[in-house]
């Protein structure tokens, strides 16, 4: 019995290393296959290179497929395609199944690393690119300021003759103002002053207006018509005849008006080439109300001492529409 159990102890012991021996043998035999399985499953090549050395391409490349891994979980078919125009790279990315592509400019090959995870979220997650921003991967692009035309700020001087359409005065005055001016458009803001010199009794207008608006110019030119409009704050006082005036000829009038009036204007404006330039302006300022003059009721008064009569004509109740016309001249500068 003793021999016997020896003998089988022998041959267990046998048996147990030829086990171990077998799968040591089978494993570097799995490995390769399921190294060969996990490759099958997920392929990512570059798949060409225009302007970029074959090393850095190399490189791109590589971290490109090495995020795509990520965030594909280790699937799909994708490729690379790197191009270059001037010092902007010019990265592409593609799938195969479902198909679909992702392209970003770079700023050179040193923001590959920083491009290459938004990349394969973009791609794998059916994103856009710009849907990937935080604020510790951004792009030189996404952060360079965007260019815009350039204008300038210009102080305006003016002299003008107003007339006024539905009283028939006219006035002198000046204007003084800002003006921002592009090659297409121009914002004036613009404060005047008018008045007249007329004699007692005669038609008269005075007005004072702060505006703001816009103009559009016709062309780029050295002389460009423009037309324009705006808003503005108009005070408009217009009179005529005298306060003691009597008879069927008396035409006495006196009315004033603030408030909001709009604008609208044309012309001409020249040396638009030079840092000064000159405009002729035709412009009208439009009132939201009429000017009205109040009644003025009639009197008689008997003075005892001096033995005389005293009487005040009355005026009736009066009201006109008054549109300012200004026809002026103005340098910018």
């Amino acid at each position: 019995m003793t021999r016997r159990s020896g003998v089988r102890n022998r041959w267990s012991g046998r048996q147990a290393c030829l086990v171990a021996l077998g799968v040591a043998a089978l494993v570097p035999v799995a490995g390769p296959g399921a190294r060969a399985q996990a490759d099958d499953a997920f392929r990512c090549e570059l798949k060409e290179s225009r302007g970029v050395p074959p090393a850095d391409a190399a490189t791109a490349a590589d971290l490109v497929c090495k995020e795509l891994r990520r965030a594909s979980g280790g699937s799909g078919a994708y490729g690379v395609v790197l191009g270059t125009l001037g010092r902007i790279v010019v990265v592409t990315a593609t799938r195969e199944e479902p198909a679909g592509s992702v392209t970003v400019q770079v700023d050179g090959l040193e923001e590959v690393p920083t491009a290459a995870p938004r990349i394969a979220d973009a791609l794998v997650r059916g994103l856009g690119f710009a849907t990937t921003q935080r604020v510790d991967n951004l792009l030189e692009g996404e952060t360079r300021p965007a260019r815009a035309k350039k204008g300038s700020v210009k102080f305006s001087l003016g002299v003008a003759d107003v007339e006024s359409v539905g009283h028939g005065a006219r006035a002198a005055g000046v204007a003084l103002g800002l003006m921002y001016a592009s090659p297409r458009f121009a914002l004036p803001a613009e404060m005047r002053f008018a008045w007249d010199d007329a004699p007692y009794g005669e038609k008269g207008l005075s007005l004072f207006s702060l505006s703001v608006g816009g103009r559009g110019y016709l062309s780029k030119r050295d002389v460009s018509p423009f037309f324009g409009g705006g808003l503005g704050i108009l005070r408009l006082e217009a009179h005529e005849g005298g306060y003691g005036d009597s008879g069927p000829t008396s035409t006495f009038f006196d009315g004033d008006r603030f408030g909001v009036a709009p604008y609208v204007e044309a012309g001409v404006e020249m040396l638009r080439l030079h840092r000064g330039r000159v405009a002729l302006v035709v412009r009208a300022d439009l009132p939201t109300a009429s000017l009205r003059s109040e009644e003025i009721p009639a009197w008689e008064y008997w003075d005892p001492y001096e033995g005389r009569l005293y009487s005040q004509t009355g005026h009736p109740a009066q009201s006109r529409y008054v549109v300012p016309i200004t026809i002026g001249v103005s340098v910018a500068f």
